[in-house]
């Protein structure tokens, strides 16, 4: 009983803290959401009072003040829109959490009492009054659409023909119309008698002076718009200061007078620019899936010099300069006067590049003991809404005469053109920091020769201009940076704080030889280890930068045999992920959860394969990394149209599938980078009903029903067919984004997908117990059976070699101690797998894909006749002489021979595989030539004691045009299934590796069968041109592909390797057999290096020399470590 008792009272006292807590909570979030409204309706308020209805807006108004207003108009609905999610989100939240109450106190019916009575009489649970300004300002929008604009020229140029009855604010003193026009007459003409007595007998006496203030003030800005100096000089007088109470934007005359100007030049430029007029227009648009913009946009516009150059705008300079003398000591502090977006009039000056204004303001502050740079001309204070100082605005719109006058102090009372001193420009590292990303050479001169800003200066993540220039590249601005003496010398080794990276790092990260050749002339270390303990030169090879990689070779110490154990236990030690998963901005990259298994040495038998359904994986975006294309581009919005539209905000894509299984993903747009390499994946019984549906739906909206716009494509009939078992090689794809509201185009979804389908054989199973790969000393693969056939004369001291890709290589290279011999099976156009390692089959004396012979046309190319054959091998080509320079895997490396026959050696010139190279591989008389074979014999007639290692030779779409064929092939999955049923036919007991260059075909391999292991071949950025598959791109991504699929292993060129050793374990910390194959494995000393450091294999072209060099590595080890022992034995002994 007391028990019981206890529990109920336990249970009370539980529920009751809960109810407390969860009413602590409400009241949060009414009380923001609350104050937030209020701000809201007041800005929208202020609108009403000054222009009254949206419908009243028939009179037109000028292009200046349109634009303010549809600019805070926007904004003020993105706000409201923030407010309507945050509120539907919160109620939603104790929706849920009073469910889940009501689950464990079944009883106490929690739900329905607490909503009722707390969470729905609360605003933001039905956001009822907000609704209503939304509908509100959507009809002003609407209003501002069709609006006619008054003249096309800022009104301080050409003055406004509109009328003071509609500029005059709703607020001020409600004035007979009349008594308006007079005032509104007196000012265009200018004539002060007239002014002064319609004033005088005009205003009345019973008004408030709040109401008089605000009618002088709308008084003066028609003087300004008119340049009536003598009215503003008389109002001035009348007006006790400048700051416009009603205003929607806090901006008094100052600062509507510096953007007026800085339009009227922009507009100036148009004229005369038919390039800047085209830019010009992008006004008249918002921009698709961002948030609108705070602040006024910057128009790029070129800056004239003051000095040379008289423009347009010089009146409207000397009319600020008139305003600026004739300000009252009361009226002074406008001059540092901050509007809704925290920016002075300076702001505005320097932003629109207007160098005498920016010069006048200054001057004017200085005068008025109003210019405080004792913390810096960038300090906080200085800093807008944005957290830009005027300096930090002149400088991104690249403006160096701007620049130079807030840098320089043009004091006529002090010292003319005086420099700032140190102490004033010794913040400024971060206006170095946008010069030097812009590129704008001429300003990051005047920053660091000039003004003697501190090229040393780091942000808060650590970084100086050079990281920046590093990055991106920008080698004049990093000569600047490194030439610099003034105040410091520059430290090139100063490391940002995430990774402690210093600006060589970074070159070698992003690819910038020239700037990696700069920093190391300037004294960068080479050798330098960041956090995780990596060089920049790891870092570039990785990443597949192996020119840079190769150009610090000369100054870092040579990779040693035997190295010390304190060095081989500092390589083993490091995390993959410290070095693979991260990029120069500092931002890990967004690579799957799996990169960072723990080294396995065992792979396990069996793994997830397709049983009775197809998959179908999505990427966004294009495969392809030489094509710049947006996975989702959106339209921009014609500002007529901003009223009914809800792509001024933050949007995300949700891929879902209809007729298929998977869960809906929701990627936030604008779509982050390599999104291609993370498929989104769906299953299916049938392929062809799949519908692909991409809705796009507001980010903050909390849910996804609320779709904006929306793009389908039904898998069945978007790729054209082009005859059974045929593909077209052309993944791309495309389709429009449709509005929901409007039927509108509003963009476009670009994307690709790949379909697996199951594969099906009585001997498919995972019912044998044994390992993929075991641990063991490094494992020797032969070539294309014994070795790719070498240019004749290439080695003087090697004798005739026998014909690559034949039965008697492989025989052969198995008997000298080959582990697995490894070859290219491609596929006829009567579907028979067949040996052959180039697309085009030149033995024809014509080009021809090896897809379009039949077996029969194929097999009788070898029989008789010159013999020419084909070349097989997993390497992606290192077919040159020379082994920095490789051409395309899809070449073969041998040599063409003389033949029985006179003219098919001169058939032969002509073919596209003979001009290259200038031979041909397998050829009589300068290989020991051999017939061509199948797969199927491969398998009937080799020993089962030899492994097979089959490289499947299918063409990327990059490669096919590279060989300048045709842009089909055998349908993928119709090319993989036939190898595998003969393969499950045939093998028996026989040990077997699949591999392939093409991503696809490891996928299709990998998730058809659970029996055979895929490793992923790369070249790892060894060719002399970018390859065209991203995943193929280098070494670090085909580790994320290879960790993602869950693949045996990777194949890599061996360079990186070779560079870099340590990149080694990189691959087997993934959890990843490594493998490695090039022209750099044929030296044994490379080969027992990346022996040294654990490779699991290596593919050589010289099965018996590297067999010899690494057995007496192997032997050579074991007795060191055979001394190591004993000598710590007998040291144990003697102590």
């Amino acid at each position: 009983m007391f028990c019981m008792e206890h529990a109920v009272l336990l249970s009370a006292n539980t529920h009751s803290g809960f109810s407390f807590t969860l009413d602590r909570q409400l009241e949060d979030v009414d009380t923001f959401y609350n104050r937030k409204y209020a701000e809201l309706s007041r800005r929208l308020r202020l609108l009403y009072e000054k222009y009254g209805m949206a419908s009243k807006l028939h009179d037109g108004m000028d292009k200046d003040e349109m634009e303010d207003l549809m600019a805070t108009l926007l904004e003020l609905r993105g706000q409201y829109r923030k407010l309507q999610w945050y509120g539907e989100v919160n109620r939603r939240g104790f929706i849920k959490i009073t469910k889940k109450l009501d689950k464990k106190v079944p009883s106490s019916s929690a739900q329905s009492q607490y909503l009722a009575t707390k969470v729905d009489p609360k605003p933001f649970a039905t956001n009822n009054l907000l609704t209503q300004d939304m509908r509100a300002v959507n009809d002003w929008l609407s209003s501002l659409g069709p609006a006619k604009l008054q003249d096309d020229a800022s009104s301080v140029q050409s003055g406004s023909s509109g009328s003071l009855r509609r500029s005059a604010s709703k607020s001020s003193l409600r004035l007979p119309p009349a008594n308006l026009d007079a005032l509104d007459s007196a000012v265009r003409e200018d004539d002060t008698v007239k002014l002064l007595e319609v004033l005088k007998t005009s205003i009345p006496a019973t008004g408030s002076e709040s109401q008089r203030k605000t009618l002088l003030l709308d008084l003066l800005q028609r003087a300004i718009s008119f340049r009536s100096e003598k009215s503003i000089a008389v109002i001035l007088q009348r007006v006790p200061t400048l700051e416009h109470d009603v205003d929607m934007n806090k901006r008094n005359c100052l600062h509507r007078l510096v953007i007026a100007i800085g339009r009227a030049r922009a507009l100036d430029m148009s004229a005369r620019s038919e390039g800047v007029a085209g830019e010009l227009e992008t006004g008249t648009y918002i921009n698709a899936a961002q948030p609108p913009v705070r602040a006024p946009g910057a128009l790029k516009i070129v800056e004239r010099d003051p000095d040379s150059d008289f423009g347009k705008d010089d009146r409207a300079e000397k009319l600020l300069v008139f305003i600026l003398g004739h300000l009252t000591s009361e009226q002074r502090s406008a001059i540092i006067a901050k509007d809704a977006y925290n920016r002075l009039p300076l702001h505005y000056s320097a932003q629109y590049g207007l160098v005498e204004v920016s010069r006048q303001l200054m001057r004017y502050m200085q005068d008025w003991k109003l210019f405080d740079i004792s913390d810096g001309i960038d300090s906080a204070w200085w800093q807008d809404i944005e957290g830009y100082a005027p300096l930090h605005l002149a400088v991104i719109g690249g403006h160096y005469r701007t620049t130079k006058a807030l840098l320089f102090v043009d004091d006529e009372h002090h010292n003319l053109g005086a420099r700032l001193t140190h102490v004033d420009v010794e913040k400024n590292g971060a206006s170095l920091a946008l010069a030097t990303k812009a590129n704008f050479v001429k300003i990051v001169s005047l920053l660091v020769i000039e003004a003697g800003v501190d090229v040393n200066y780091q942000d808060l993540q650590g970084e100086t201009a050079l990281h920046v220039a590093a990055r991106y590249g920008h080698k004049e601005c990093m000569r600047i940076l490194l030439d610099s003496t003034v105040p410091t010398r520059v430290d090139v080794e100063l490391v940002e704080t995430t990774y402690g990276w210093t600006p060589l790092f970074v070159a070698c990260v992003d690819n910038q030889l020239d700037v990696a050749k700069l920093l190391v002339q300037h004294g960068a270390v080479v050798s330098k280890k960041d956090y995780s303990g990596w060089t920049p030169q790891e870092h570039a090879a990785l990443r597949g930068h192996l020119v840079v990689a190769d150009f610090l070779r000369a100054f870092t110490p040579a990779p040693s045999l035997n190295p010390s154990p304190e060095i081989a236990a500092q390589s083993s030690s490091f995390s993959e992920m410290s070095l693979e998963g991260i990029r120069s901005e500092g931002v890990p990259r967004e690579a799957p959860n799996d990169v960072t298994l723990a080294s396995k040495p065992v792979k396990t038998f069996g793994h997830r394969y397709l049983m009775g359904e197809s998959m179908v994986l999505v990427s966004l975006g294009s495969m392809d990394n030489r094509k710049n294309l947006e996975a989702v581009l959106l339209e921009n919005i014609a500002l007529n149209d901003a009223h009914a539209t809800q792509l001024d905000t933050a949007l995300s894509l949700v891929v879902s599938a209809h007729g298929a299984m998977g869960e809906p993903t929701i990627i936030d747009v604008p779509v982050q980078e390599n999104i291609s390499t993370s498929p989104i994946a769906f299953t299916t019984k049938d392929p062809s009903k799949v519908k692909l549906l991409f809705d796009l739906v507001p980010t903050y909206a909390g849910r996804t029903d609320k779709v904006i716009g929306r793009a389908v494509a039904l898998l069945s009939s978007i790729k054209p067919t082009i005859g059974a078992k045929r593909m077209n090689l052309q993944g791309d794809l495309s389709v429009p984004l449709v509005a929901g509201a409007t039927l509108d185009i509003i963009g476009s979804v670009n994307f690709n997908f790949l379909i697996i389908t199951p594969f099906v054989h009585p001997n498919l199973s995972v019912s044998e117990d044994r390992t993929y790969w075991k641990a063991s000393a490094t494992r020797i693969i032969g070539h294309r059976g014994l070795g790719k056939n070498m240019a004749p004369g290439a080695d003087k001291k090697r004798s005739l070699q026998l014909g690559e890709n034949t039965l008697d290589s492989f025989v052969t290279a198995a008997s000298l101690g080959a582990s697995y011999v490894e070859f290219d099976v491609q596929m006829t156009k009567d579907h028979i797998p067949v040996i052959y390692h180039d697309f085009l089959v030149s033995e024809t004396g014509a080009d021809v894909p090896v897809h379009s012979l039949t077996l029969e046309q194929f097999l009788a190319l070898s029989e008789g006749g010159p013999r020419a054959k084909r070349q097989t091998k997993l390497d992606d080509g290192e077919e040159n002489t020379t082994p920095k320079s490789r051409v395309q895997r899809s070449y073969s490396l041998d040599a063409t021979v003389e033949d029985d026959r006179p003219d098919m050696r001169e058939r032969m010139k002509h073919t596209r595989d003979f001009k290259k190279k200038g031979f041909k591989a397998n050829l009589r008389g300068e290989f020991i030539q051999s017939r061509f074979t199948t797969l199927e014999e491969m398998f009937r007639r080799l020993p089962q004691d030899i492994s097979f290692n089959i490289e499947m030779k299918y063409p990327m779409l990059f490669e096919s045009l590279d060989e300048d064929m045709d842009t089909y092939a055998i349908e993928l999955n119709s090319f993989v299934d036939t190898v595998l049923k003969m393969v499950y036919d045939l093998s028996g007991k026989r040990n077997l590796i699949f591999s392939s260059f093409h991503p696809d075909i490891c996928l299709l391999l990998s998730f058809k069968q659970p029996n055979f292991p895929i490793l992923f071949l790369t070249d790892a950025g060894t060719g002399s041109a970018p390859v065209g598959d991203i995943r193929a791109s280098s070494l670090q991504e085909a580790i994320r592909f290879a960790s993602r699929w869950n693949l045996l292993g990777i194949v890599s060129a061996a360079l990186p390797f070779v560079l870099c050793p340590r990149l080694i374990q990189v691959v087997k910390n993934s959890g990843l057999v490594c493998v490695s194959y090039g022209m750099d494995n044929n030296d044994p000393f490379n080969s027992r290096l990346q022996a040294q450091e654990g490779i699991d294999a290596v593919i050589v072209d010289n099965v018996a020399r590297v067999r010899k060099g690494l057995t007496e590595h192997e032997q050579v080890a074991s007795l060191l470590a055979a001394g190591a022992v004993d000598g710590a034995d007998a040291g144990g002994t003697a102590s």
